[in-house]
């Protein structure tokens, strides 16, 4: 009976974190360059229950059911009626009759998700195991699954990747969902025009390099002023990089072309210096416009292939009235949670104060 409970309860903590989330995302509707986050939610590791006496059918596994084996591009999706995959979370052990997989950079089978760019990311993935619980892991990427449900490399069989469990094993549970991680959108945010010369916004991706006392930051705010070295910083003070280090200007005459060309009496003086990250999901929120790198990661990226325009700003990602509708739902679900805690508490109070007087 308390395992409903439990349920219910970790969808209030889910529905508490997302609301956060969400008024955070509403608060900075206005906030020049702001990316909208996004809760990322995972499901505790399904586990598997038993029988202990009854009537339940004896071998729920379909020895003859179906397989289905599907490819997305360099990745596997596979559905089976035979038994179970296996996969190694953080939070432990979870069984499934699902799976998408992938080999990831060192050769083992992880599960993974798709980046901006539509590739594949297997970073936050989790470990797919054989029916002996070990991690499998395979030299190439020439890799099939058989009829059997094998694992093929080379036409050899590496593993088995279904499990199947003892005939008291009759499905699977889990307790709930949790607050995994938050995901950064970085889509395009509106560009509107300010006349302001000192005032950039990148169309496309990348972002702008500015110091600080921290270290180097990432930020799609362009709002920049002089300072009294004739530098261009950010409110804070931050420095913006270009070509040659600092930009320094001497003043408000100059023009900005469409690939960051400082250009001042006719000549090009200096270029703004701008990254095109890839691995975005390796950036951390510093305030609400700067980005840094997370420890022991390393920047991956690419040539900048969008334009800098002059007089303009971006502004947020935010779209108020899909927000305000994603807080009623979010809203709704908490509400339906805190029901099923109530419905609880009632029964259980009930077999206190009656149950037991009998």
């Amino acid at each position: 009976m308390f395992r409903g409970l439990y349920t219910a309860v970790s969808g209030m903590q889910t529905s508490q974190k997302r609301l956060d989330i969400a008024s955070n995302n509403m608060a900075n509707t206005n906030t020049t360059g702001f990316k909208k986050d996004i809760m990322v939610s995972e499901a505790f590791p399904e586990v598997l229950i038993k029988k202990i006496r009854g009537q339940l059918p004896a071998n729920p596994i379909k020895t003859n059911g179906s397989l289905e084996i599907n490819r997305d591009g360099e990745g596997f999706n596979i559905t089976t009626e035979r038994g179970f995959f296996i996969v190694d979370s953080p939070m432990g052990t979870s069984y499934s009759r699902e799976l998408n997989f992938v080999v990831d950079e060192n050769g083992y089978l992880r599960t993974y998700g798709r980046n901006l760019e539509g590739r594949i990311d297997t970073s936050e993935g989790n470990f797919v195991l054989d029916r002996q619980n070990n991690r499998i892991q395979v030299e190439n990427n020439n890799i099939d699954i058989n009829p059997q449900g094998q694992l093929t490399a080379d036409g050899a069989v590496v593993a088995d990747l279904i499990y199947k469990p003892n005939f008291d094993v009759i499905g699977t549970i889990n307790s709930g969902r949790r607050f995994e991680r938050t995901h950064t959108d970085f889509n395009q945010g509106t560009l509107e025009e300010t006349g302001n010369a000192l005032d950039f916004a990148i169309s496309g991706r990348g972002f702008f390099r500015v110091t600080s006392p921290q270290g180097e930051m990432y930020t799609r705010n362009g709002s920049f002023y002089l300072n009294g070295n004739g530098e261009v910083v950010t409110d804070e003070g931050y420095q913006l990089l270009g070509r040659n280090g600092n930009v320094i200007l001497d003043g408000d005459d100059f023009r900005l072309s469409n690939n960051g060309e400082i250009i001042v009496d006719g000549q090009a003086v200096d270029q703004i210096d701008i990254i095109n990250i890839l691995n975005v999901n390796d950036l951390d929120k510093y305030g609400q416009s700067y980005y840094i790198l997370k420890e022991n990661a390393e920047i991956e990226d690419a040539p900048f292939e969008g334009e800098i325009l002059q007089g303009f700003l971006e502004g947020s990602n935010i779209n108020p009235i899909s927000e305000m509708v994603n807080m009623i739902n979010i809203m709704r679900a908490y509400e339906s949670n805190s029901r099923v805690v109530r419905a609880y508490d009632e029964i259980l109070q009930k077999a206190v104060t009656e149950v037991g007087k009998l």
